[in-house]
């Protein structure tokens, strides 16, 4: 099965171009409940805000529209840090995400993706493929694909990115913090310490700066740099 699936991904990625973006960039997943910052629940909106600002981040720098991002996640069965990598190599190859994500479906890994034939070529000069040629866990792999994304996006120094993993924030959670501080030109240590020495919610931070959760998502995309 595994040798039928490769064969596949070596005519497919000569074959099939990548999915186009839809026009749509609106997020129109109903998964979440809490959308708005609520003082009495102050933490409710907070995974709405962590993820359609990621969502954003992703569609706004891997070339693909937030909706499909949604829709992805909504059908459920797609591992999140397979879905990021998938996007991931797709984005840089041009290779089919949905052949990729069938692919790994069936078992296989990404270090043998990458060592098909048809995309050998791209190991040597992307450093995330580089990690995934080395058998680095997953987990690991979305991080440093979420370290390429902000610094693509936000022209981020590799120093001050290593400085916020030392703090032990979440991928989704690096990427708001960008995204707070480059909305409102607020210092980055300044949202920290809300975060962490006042114990404010992220909704509440962006709250805070007269922000909503939708909306922090809707000008990460409508100001790509």
């Amino acid at each position: 099965m595994k040798s039928i699936l490769f064969l596949m991904l070596s005519c497919l990625l000569i074959l099939t171009p990548l999915h186009a973006a839809t026009a749509g960039q609106t997020d129109n997943c109903h998964c979440f409940r809490e959308r708005s910052y609520d003082p009495a629940h102050k933490f409710a909106a907070d995974d709405y805000l962590l993820t359609t600002s990621f969502n954003s981040l992703i569609a706004a720098t891997l070339r693909i529209s937030k909706r499909q991002i949604v829709m992805m996640k909504m059908k459920g069965g797609v591992d999140p840090d397979d879905l990021l990598i998938a996007l991931y190599i797709a984005d840089r190859t041009q290779a089919p995400m949905d052949t990729l994500l069938s692919i790994r479906d069936n078992g296989g890994s990404w270090k043998n993706i990458l060592n098909s034939p048809t995309l050998q070529g791209s190991v040597s000069i992307d450093p995330v493929f580089a990690e995934i040629a080395a058998g680095t866990a997953d987990h690991d792999i979305t991080s440093l694909i979420t370290d390429a994304m902000i610094s693509t996006y936000y022209h981020a120094q590799p120093e001050i990115i290593s400085t916020l993993h030392r703090e032990k924030f979440s991928n989704k959670e690096l990427g708001l913090i960008f995204a707070l501080n480059k909305q409102t030109t607020t210092p980055m240590e300044e949202i920290i310490a809300m975060a962490r020495q006042q114990k404010m919610s992220w909704s509440e931070i962006a709250y805070h700066f007269n922000l909503t959760p939708a909306g922090v998502g809707k000008t990460i995309l409508d100001k790509q740099t």
